[in-house]
């Protein structure tokens, strides 16, 4: 079951991403000549009355968007070629903003309707020194000192402030309202005094409208991480060994999902969708960014990179990644399945 949540995680995100060129073409009046969810031997294809080839292919990771003239001109005035430029770009770089507004969308779907778990000031667990002063779990903490407090932060710093001074404990046990005085000491893993009890987690809805900015936050986030283990990889070759292809990647969602639950697995699509969206921006030969690097480059000389050429670079990029791909696939699948 695992393995289908992950195959079907990664297959969504791909045509999302590839729905976001087919959308943005339409819109900007571009012929899309097939739509395919999947790479490899045809299983099945039908034919929309706008002229779109709509295919099923075997392999399930991956996927394309197929546009007229895009690698050669054509006299229709669907070509993509014959478009301006400013209509190419936005539909080379709709598929990756696509894989970033999924991402967006599936942190404020979580943290709005499933929501985030929270710290509070209840009692989760109780060590020895806590419970001989009669302090239990599901006691909600109110006050120390007789300060009230209704944050777990404002409770830990008192007790760290204490200085191993007695510190007294307002608590609510169900209907009683009880004072317990519990004598703090001083824990060298944290660093700072505690009376030996941990806080409890609640699930906390966030409204809409305050998760859309904690959303963009979390996915920019994402992005420097990205980005940084990308630098750290090429500079430092920090991570080489870690890269995982498509077989990999399903076989570690399978994995954490498993582990994780519902939680992890919508943070994985975030992360992943987010992941997609900078990968594929990154001006290599054969992705989205390498388009985009050659629009630049004709709105500068105001004229083409010659088809051919941009083809050809275009063409030799892809079989590099293909054969990346194939070679990530060999090593996921001896990492993972024969040496264990």
């Amino acid at each position: 079951m695992y393995v289908v949540l992950a195959l079907l995680l990664l297959g969504v995100l791909i045509i999302a991403h590839e729905a976001g060129h087919f959308w943005a073409a339409r819109a900007c009046g571009i012929g899309v000549q097939e739509f395919s969810m999947g790479m490899g031997p045809l299983i099945a294809k039908w034919q929309s009355r706008k002229g779109t080839q709509f295919s099923v292919r075997l392999l399930p990771i991956g996927g394309y968007c197929q546009f007229y003239g895009e690698d050669e001109d054509e006299p229709d005035p669907r070509a993509f070629n014959n478009q301006a430029i400013w209509k190419r770009a936005v539909t080379v770089a709709s598929g990756p903003l696509m894989n970033f507004l999924v991402a967006f969308l599936v942190v404020v779907l979580f943290m709005s309707v499933i929501g985030i778990n929270t710290i509070v000031p209840k009692v989760a667990q109780v060590e020895e020194n806590a419970q001989a002063a009669g302090l239990r779990v599901g006691d909600v903490i109110f006050s120390v000192n007789g300060a009230e407090m209704t944050k777990y932060q404002q409770i830990s710093q008192a007790i760290a402030a204490s200085a191993g001074q007695n510190v007294t404990l307002g608590v609510k046990r169900g209907e009683e309202t009880l004072s317990l005085t519990l004598t703090p000491f001083y824990d060298e893993a944290a660093g700072r005094y505690r009376v030996g009890f941990s806080f409890g987690q609640e699930r906390t809805r966030i409204s809409i409208l305050t998760s859309i900015p904690v959303s963009v936050q979390h996915n920019i986030e994402s992005v420097k991480l990205i980005l940084s283990t990308l630098k750290d990889m090429i500079f430092k070759g920090q991570g080489v060994d870690d890269v995982t292809g498509p077989v990999g990647t399903v076989y570690v969602i399978q994995e954490v999902t498993q582990q994780g639950g519902l939680d992890v697995y919508l943070e994985l699509i975030a992360l992943i969708s987010v992941n997609l969206g900078v990968m594929n921006l990154l001006p290599i030969p054969g992705l989205d960014g390498s388009r985009l690097l050659f629009l630049l480059v004709e709105a500068i000389r105001r004229k083409p990179v010659k088809r051919e050429w941009e083809g050809a670079i275009h063409a030799a990029g892809f079989i590099l990644l293909m054969g990346l791909m194939v070679l990530l696939t060999y090593k996921d699948i001896m990492r993972f399945f024969i040496k264990g």
